[in-house]
């Protein structure tokens, strides 16, 4: 004879969502993204899935830089000095005197020589200049313009000259105009390396300065 033993079973019911969550806050009860955290945040690495979305036109942008007290801050795009980027392009419009109509001597762009470093990006001048030697030998010469950004005192200056040559007697003064580009040192580096040349214009530096 067989017996059927029939042993009481619980059904334990465990509720779920049906959906996932959309959105989790930590140290916040009002998550404005899938993931909100209102805190500090430590992590190993980090994982895309879907890349970064292109700016659109008409949404603005900031730089995310390290500052030397190990945070993150966002640079805007203010004019120096009072909030500038890691990066700025700065335009000078030179007048010269009437004396010499082509020569700026020492012009001074008071830009910090201890935190910016500065590079000459590009130039213009605005009058025709000929030779001011009458002599034939400098009546067939080209006018090559002598322009260098340097620091001294603490500021930056840059010189500019076409060395003898200048704008006609009967001409206005000229005007340079002069487009910097202005680095913070936080996160540009200045080398310096002298090496000679031979006679023929030809040579190499005694060892790579950037690899």
């Amino acid at each position: 004879m067989k017996t059927l033993l029939f042993l009481p079973v619980a059904l334990l019911l465990v509720p779920f969502p049906l959906q996932a969550q959309k959105r989790v806050g930590i140290n916040t009860d009002q998550p404005e993204a899938e993931l909100h955290v209102n805190g500090s945040m430590k992590f190993s690495g980090i994982s895309v899935r879907n890349g970064f979305s292109k700016l659109d036109d008409n949404e603005a942008y900031s730089f995310l830089i390290k500052d030397p007290n190990d945070k993150i801050t966002s640079y805007n795009q203010n004019f120096l000095p009072q909030a500038p980027a890691p990066l700025n392009l700065i335009q000078f419009k030179i007048g010269c005197h009437t004396s010499d109509k082509d020569w700026v001597y020492s012009y001074d762009t008071q830009i910090n020589s201890t935190k910016y470093l500065v590079i000459i990006a590009s130039f213009g001048f605005t009058q025709p200049i000929r030779a001011t030697n009458t002599s034939p030998a400098f009546e067939n010469l080209t006018p090559v313009p002598q322009i260098y950004a340097y620091y001294d005192s603490g500021t930056w200056k840059f010189k500019a000259d076409y060395d003898s040559f200048r704008p006609l007697s009967s001409a206005p003064a000229g005007e340079w105009t002069v487009n910097l580009l202005v680095f913070d040192r936080e996160y540009a580096t200045e080398t310096t390396r002298s090496f000679s040349v031979n006679a023929s214009g030809t040579g190499t530096a005694a060892q790579a300065i950037l690899q």
